[in-house]
């Protein structure tokens, strides 16, 4: 008898499931891959937005910081005497003095108010005796009243630079724990008891500076500069030295 080559009903369906198994286990894996593509295309996409974020809010933070322009001269103890913006400071006196002071401060540090009032008066005799060029660093490391004051010294040395040296002096001697708390627009009405009038009030009730003095706040780092007040004497870094010992050190620089 013939064999037939039909296969038994049982063996046609065990390659049926066998084929149904082989196409879902394919499908499955295929939907596993898309699934592992669609988290790592989408976490690639977390990564680079973060990143774009974090640039752009970088760069709008660099953007923010505007510095005061200014060099001119300004009135002092009879002699006329440059006042400039470099950098960081507020110079008051010329950029190729004998000697130069370097003072890094704080208005809201009481141990720079005590400087000031020590000091004003003979930093002021030197420089307008032509020995001395004195640059004013300002930052911010006890309390916003410094960031607040030095923008508000800024807008006066850049808009009523004659007027600059005596704010500079009223803002340290009105730092105390009530002003602590000031913010640009009480600056705006303390300066306009001050004298200070016109668009020097405007800059001060925005607070247009306080990223400069924010930044040279960092900038205090690369100095080496960890506490206020931080003197530098012809670029180098000095003990804080006060009344006839600045003097005399002073006159050594400058050759007197």
């Amino acid at each position: 008898m013939p064999k037939s080559n039909k296969r038994p009903a049982s063996a046609d369906r065990r390659a049926q499931v066998r084929a149904e198994q082989a196409r879902l286990a394919a499908a499955a894996k295929r939907r596993r891959t898309i699934t592992q593509l669609a988290i790592i295309g989408g976490v690639a996409v977390l990564v680079i937005a973060i990143v774009v974020v974090a640039v752009v809010v970088g760069n709008r933070g660099k953007g923010d910081v505007v510095a005061p322009q200014v060099s001119t001269t300004v009135p002092l103890g009879g002699a006329q005497v440059p006042l400039a913006v470099d950098g960081s400071a507020v110079r008051l006196g010329p950029a190729d003095a004998p000697a130069r002071v370097d003072l890094w401060v704080d208005y809201s540090c009481p141990h720079c108010q005590e400087f000031e009032a020590e000091n004003n008066a003979t930093l002021t005799q030197l420089v307008a005796a032509g020995k001395v060029s004195v640059s004013y660093h300002n930052v911010e490391f006890v309390s916003g009243y410094g960031a607040q004051a030095g923008s508000a010294a800024a807008c006066v040395a850049a808009l009523q630079p004659d007027k600059w040296l005596a704010f500079n002096s009223s803002l340290y001697a009105n730092h105390n724990g009530q002003t602590d708390g000031w913010d640009a627009s009480d600056f705006r009405d303390f300066a306009q008891q001050q004298g200070i009038s016109g668009d020097a009030l405007g800059c001060i009730g925005d607070g247009r500076y306080t990223g400069w003095i924010k930044s040279n706040t960092d900038a205090s780092d690369e100095q080496g500069v960890t506490a206020t007040p931080t003197m530098l004497l012809n670029g180098e870094k000095s003990d804080t030295l006060s009344g006839a010992a600045l003097t005399a050190k002073v006159n050594q620089l400058a050759g007197r």
